[in-house]
């Protein structure tokens, strides 16, 4: 009875499962309208990158299942395995050997030949499992600054700093602002997050102007139209802004774009969004954008309905991460951000990626049907009590009927 129950978890917000299901599938649309000419002429199977990311579609679905019926406390009780896990894989991406280069940074894991995915998707899960319990754990003392701020900070700066070795500073940036997002919520003190921000600004300005292509990235977005960036550092960003224009609002149809055909680099991945700009038109792009900011709706509204903490920064974070990895993409693609290796959920050739943000859409179901649960018991107890309540007075009444009599009958 109990299994039967928590799979039932999965339908507990059917509008979040339904716009997830609907933002995936157009990113199967969208995958095999960018890489099957490239699927072609590179590896001659058209359908090669789309069984890719069915696979990993399937993977997620399967990660989705799971995360619904696995109880969360049980999962809060692996919080320290996983994070030493993750600091283990993201340790070993470096050694020469396990790690895969490509596209300037060794972001990925070989072992055996096989290429296993992205350590850092594993972390932000890590992350935002750690926050959460820590958060909640620590609630009576979170205002000292050597409980509630030092221990948070020294172990997501350990993660952010292996990553940075890889380097990734997108997921590094990305994993300190949800970090910052879940302790302000969290009533840990702002001075400590403002005084830690200001000092944190130096690090990340040396961290620019030390790397040339982080640098060359942000002069190319300061001034994409000059002539010595308009064919180097933002070649990307105006090929990118050429889809969205040429899309108009319905777009010149699924297949039909031009940019991907070896214009746009990158046009199945960090930039498909574009190609859905291109394609679909406006009408296109404000679909994923609403659909994206409903999404985030039902997380925060999940977040805010649970009585448990470790619920309540559990849907925070998660939902931080899907919105704030979007933000940033659609940032980038359409140049209101510096050029960044930033996959669109949902839709987004990037297999781990996809598999970790359908991870948290199962997780976000299993918080919901633990607040539908706690409000249906509530619910059952205060009935259970009234009609408790009635039948006592249903029992007391005839005798007070008869009381009454005796004490109108004549001596």
């Amino acid at each position: 009875m109990e299994k039967q129950r928590k799979e039932m978890a999965i339908w507990s917000d059917p509008w979040l499962l339904f716009i997830a299901i609907a933002l995936a599938l157009l990113g199967v649309v969208m995958i095999y309208s960018s890489t099957h000419n490239l699927a072609q002429e590179r590896m001659h199977d058209a359908y090669f990158f789309l069984k890719k990311h069915m696979l990993s579609l399937f993977a997620g679905c399967v990660a989705l299942y799971l995360t619904t019926i696995i109880p969360l406390e049980k999962m809060r009780m692996l919080v320290i395995p996983l994070l030493l896990g993750v600091f283990g894989l993201l340790v070993l991406v470096l050694v020469p050997g396990f790690g895969v280069r490509a596209g300037g940074a060794i972001r990925w894991i070989k072992i055996a030949g096989i290429r296993l995915g992205q350590p850092a998707e594993l972390a932000k899960l890590a992350v935002i499992f750690y926050l959460a319990s820590s958060l909640a754990r620590k609630q009576d003392r979170i205002e000292h600054f050597m409980v509630g701020f030092v221990p948070n900070v020294i172990i997501v700066g350990a993660i952010v700093g292996l990553l940075m070795l890889q380097p990734d500073f997108g997921t590094s940036m990305m994993l300190l602002t949800i970090m910052g997002i879940m302790m302000f919520v969290g009533r840990v003190p702002i001075q400590y997050l403002l005084g830690s921000a200001m000092l944190a600004l130096p690090a990340v300005y040396l961290a620019l102007i030390w790397s040339p292509y982080r640098w060359k990235r942000i002069m190319s977005f300061l001034d994409p139209m000059a002539k010595e960036n308009i064919q180097d550092g933002a070649y990307q960003l105006v090929q990118s802004l050429k889809a969205f224009a040429s899309g108009g609002l319905w777009g010149l149809g699924v297949g039909h774009g031009k940019q991907k055909l070896g214009y746009l680099p990158e046009a199945h991945t960090d930039f498909i969004f574009a190609v859905v700009g291109e394609e679909l038109g406006l009408i296109g792009v404000l679909f994923v954008i609403g659909g994206i900011l409903f999404l985030i709706y039902r997380g925060f509204r999940i977040s805010q309905r649970t009585p448990v903490l470790f619920y309540r920064f559990l849907a925070l974070g998660l939902t931080c991460m899907i919105g704030v990895q979007t933000l940033i993409n659609m940032g980038v693609v359409m140049g209101s951000l510096p050029t960044k290796g930033m996959p669109m959920p949902f839709i987004s050739f990037a297999r781990s990626s996809l598999i970790v943000v359908l991870a948290a859409i199962g997780v976000l179901l299993q918080i919901e049907y633990d607040t539908q649960q706690k409000q249906l018991k509530q619910l059952l107890s205060q009935r259970s009590k009234k009609t408790g309540q009635t039948q006592k007075a249903k029992k007391r009444a005839p005798k007070q009927a008869n009381a009454t009599k005796d004490l109108r009958a004549p001596a």
